[in-house]
């Protein structure tokens, strides 16, 4: 099957057996980063409507496009796109999940300290996300181009030796802020006190949690993540009220 990103039209090509049968799932662009949702071909019964309501939707929809709103594809008319040159096979090793669930919660792990990453993987599964393990910075940049985490947890000694811990910072910082505000990231480190905000501000980070007080993680971690969606619940209710809301 042939999908294609209605944001920047980049097309994927993927095999018929990797699309989730009779539930909707979502995949996020390589290109754009914008979420691709497929519709079950259950779903997608189609009702013809008046001229003058598809031209009304037309224009609606390209304001929902010009506005950045993420791309709904329909399962079965992707099978009709074919009139642009073949775009990359689906490569289930780069990518860090099959399709998922819109409403399934993902963390990516690049931890070197061992009883950390341990810990780490403990907590996470304990509050039902899928967990992707990065061993080296390469991993860890090709899994975050496929997929766009809920969560990321990475420790400064990550593939040091590649500036591994960098790099991902660095990559991070160039993110558009309407993909960057869904993450939380959590930095484990050996020198910077726990829940220094002043530090996390200048890395950019949500929050940071000091390797010797690694215990509390996961009520740090909790904390977190709740602080962080009430905070942008009001922000997009706000948005919403000023009419700006994606």
């Amino acid at each position: 099957m042939e999908i294609s990103c209605t944001h920047c039209r980049t097309k994927l090509n993927v095999p018929d057996e990797k699309i989730p049968k009779g539930r909707k799932a979502s995949l996020i662009c390589p290109k754009c980063k914008q979420r691709i949702h497929i519709i079950p071909e259950e779903d997608s019964a189609y009702t013809p409507q008046p001229e003058g309501s598809r031209r009304e939707g037309s224009r609606k929809e390209g304001k929902r496009r010009e506005a950045g709103q993420e791309s709904t594809l329909n399962a079965k008319q992707t099978k009709r796109i074919r009139s642009q040159p073949m775009t990359p096979q689906y490569d289930a090793s780069d990518k860090p999940f099959d399709f998922l669930d819109e409403n399934a919660k993902t963390a990516l792990l690049c931890i070197s300290h061992p009883h950390a990453a341990e810990l780490a993987v403990k907590i996470m599964n304990s509050m039902q996300y899928h967990i992707e393990n990065a061993g080296n910075i390469q991993t860890a940049l090709t899994r975050m181009k496929y997929h766009l985490f809920n969560v990321l947890i990475i420790d400064e000694d990550f593939d040091i030796n590649r500036r591994g811990y960098n790099k991902i910072l660095e990559y991070l910082n160039e993110l558009d802020m309407t993909s960057r505000r869904k993450m939380v990231v959590l930095l484990l480190s050996k020198h910077l006190r726990t829940m220094d905000n002043m530090a996390s501000f200048h890395l950019s980070v949500n929050q940071i949690m000091n390797l010797g007080k690694i215990s509390g993680m996961e009520l740090l971690l909790k904390r977190t993540i709740k602080e962080h969606e009430q905070f942008y619940a009001i922000f997009n209710e706000s948005l919403k009220k000023t009419g700006k809301a994606s």
